[in-house]
Parts: C-alpha cells; sequence; structure tokens
C-alpha cells in the first residue's frame, strides 16, 4: 500500500499525501513516512485537502488541464466527482473513504461525446482491469490509451498494434466484435432483400 505523511510535531493528528501542498510545509525533520494501512491505529486521520477527489486533483490540475486539453478530452469537477469525456466513452473518478483511494467507472460506449447535464443518465460499471489509484493523472492516461484503442477498433481494427500480450489480446477482442458485426449486416440485409422479393422461408414436414 502508499505511504503517507505525517508530522511529528503536530497535534492535529492529520496524514497527507507526498504531494499535498500542507505535506510539502512540513519541516524535513519532522516530516515522516508511514504505510497507510498502519497509520490510523496510531490515532491520525486523512488531509481534508489530499484526501477526496476535488483535493487530489487540485494539487494535480496543472498536468491534468495540460494533457486533456492536448488530446481533446474534457473534464469537470463536479460534487467531489471527476467526470472525463471523449468521443466514444464517458468516464467517472471517485473518491472511497474507506480505502483512501480513488476508483475509476466507465459508462458504456456512447454513440457521440455526451453533454455534461448527460453524465450521470445510465450506468457505469468499475473499470476492472486498473486497480485503485492516489493518481487522477494515472487514471486519466488509461482513458486517453482505452479510447484511443477503442476508436482505431471501430474505424478498422487491423491498424491496432500487436507488440505486447496485452495488444494482442485487444486485437482479437476487436477482430471478433467485427466478425460479429459483419455478420449482424449480412443477416440484416438479406432479411431486407427477403422482405421486397416477398421471399418467404420454406418450411418441411
Amino acid at each position: 500500500m502508499g505511504k503517507r505523511v505525517i508530522s511529528m510535531d503536530s497535534k492535529s493528528m492529520v496524514y497527507h499525501r507526498s504531494n499535498c501542498r500542507y505535506a510539502k510545509q512540513i519541516h524535513e525533520k519532522n516530516k515522516v513516512q508511514i504505510k497507510r494501512d498502519d497509520i490510523e491505529t496510531y490515532g491520525y486521520r486523512p488531509c481534508k485537502c489530499c484526501s477526496s477527489v476535488r483535493g487530489i486533483f487540485n494539487n494535480e490540475k496543472g498536468n491534468i488541464l495540460k494533457f486533456t486539453e492536448q488530446h481533446g478530452m474534457d473534464v469537470d469537477l463536479l460534487d467531489n466527482k471527476l467526470y472525463i469525456r471523449t468521443d466514444v466513452g464517458c468516464w467517472k473518478i471517485r473518491y472511497k473513504p474507506d480505502m483512501d483511494k480513488l476508483v475509476l467507472l466507465h459508462k458504456n460506449y456512447v454513440d457521440d461525446r455526451i453533454s455534461l447535464d448527460e453524465v450521470e443518465n445510465g450506468q457505469y460499471h468499475r473499470q476492472v482491469d486498473i486497480f485503485q489509484s492516489d493518481s487522477i493523472m494515472k487514471y486519466i492516461h488509461y482513458i486517453y490509451e482505452h479510447d484511443r484503442y477503442k476508436k482505431i477498433s471501430i474505424t478498422d481494427y487491423r491498424r491496432l498494434p500487436q507488440d505486447t500480450k496485452k495488444q494482442k489480446a485487444h486485437y482479437r477482442s476487436a477482430m471478433k466484435r467485427e466478425k460479429r458485426r459483419n455478420a449482424r449486416r449480412l443477416d440484416t440485409i438479406f432479411a431486407e432483400i427477403e422482405r421486397k422479393e416477398g421471399i418467404k422461408a420454406l418450411s418441411f414436414c
């Protein structure tokens, strides 16, 4: 588990993430790092500044806004939840107090980038192939790569890279999806031809 920072001469009994602005104000001789799993047994409580989506976002804000603007991703902080919208999906980052960690949720594919008013419409699911994190930027990078792959697989899965085992698995999944889509398209075409030509399915006794 990640470590947290405390001040040995502080009476507030608060612990911080290492990039918290209050942690950076602690004098080096008083600064101690302790495993997060152990720290609360000593009576310390989480810092309200860095133990929330808003606090973590503010600590990483410069890097987040620079990256998302560069890659055309919409980012909005609402009710201590962070929403990231791309052309092919909508994501939500929440803070879990019991774990003192961020979790990433994903709304299934949308036809086009949804508006901010629509972010809570429909169901989100937990993105299980990435663990809980202390960093929003880690999730932002994951979202960018995930949705970049998704856009390629929708337009032409054959352009997907196959350098690693994970990439090869993504390639095979995209190929299977494309085959299923092609089969459905053929079924639709044949059904339309039969309808127009008045062809009825033969039945045998």
